[in-house]
């Protein structure tokens, strides 16, 4: 099962579409209520304090049986952490994001390390945008992608113990990364997948197309 969350950071007009599948459970994210209505795609969850939707599109959301949870706007969590720990708690095993980059550097950033709530649930969780993929991984993560992308393994604990990657350029083979250091940027693919495994902390993985 697979929960697709749309946030309301930067989104292509076909993003929605490319990464949407006939069975996902469509979680929206407060002000990402804007795409899905333009799109005309019906959410099946709308969740955060709604202080970034736009009250009309909302009206017409509860026209259409749309589950909302609503949330006080002085919380401790934010509403992409909320999405992401209802999605966990429906029982997926996967999680696509969408909208969770832009320029809310803060935002950006703190999207990209909730990535470890979904990793220590055991969810492959991954940021999509136009120009990236981001996942983290503590333990092992398949790469799919095309021959010549870009694939950037970034510590963001002290340290990163046990690296080994195949189908990768620059070869890692029980390699310690420490945090501060650019040894991972602009790796390579050598076809359409590769694969990178860790024995100890948490690496950042991103795939870029540009």
């Amino acid at each position: 099962m697979r929960a697709l969350i749309v946030a309301s950071g930067s989104i292509s007009n076909d993003i929605i579409q490319k990464n949407l599948k006939p069975n996902d459970i469509i979680i929206c994210c407060d002000g990402g209520s804007k795409y899905l209505f333009e799109e005309g795609i019906i959410p099946h969850y709308i969740i955060g304090d709604l202080d970034s939707s736009i009250p009309q599109i909302i009206q017409f959301f509860e026209t259409k049986n749309v589950v909302f949870k609503k949330f006080q706007t002085k919380k401790d969590e934010t509403d992409m952490e909320l999405c992401i720990d209802f999605a966990i708690s429906l029982g997926v095993t996967e999680i696509i994001i969408l909208g969770a980059t832009g320029t809310r550097l803060d935002h950006t950033l703190t999207n990209i390390n909730l990535l470890i709530k979904a990793e220590d649930a055991n969810v492959k969780a991954t940021i999509v945008d136009n120009n990236n993929e981001i996942n983290i991984t503590s333990n092992h993560i398949d790469i799919e992608g095309e021959k010549g992308d870009l694939v950037s393994l970034i510590p963001i604990t002290t340290s990163v113990e046990g690296i080994n990657t195949t189908g990768l350029d620059y070869a890692l083979k029980n390699a310690t990364m420490y945090i501060g250091k650019s040894l991972g940027v602009s790796n390579v693919m050598k076809n359409s997948k590769a694969s990178v495994s860790i024995k100890n902390g948490y690496l950042l993985i991103i795939k870029s197309n540009d």
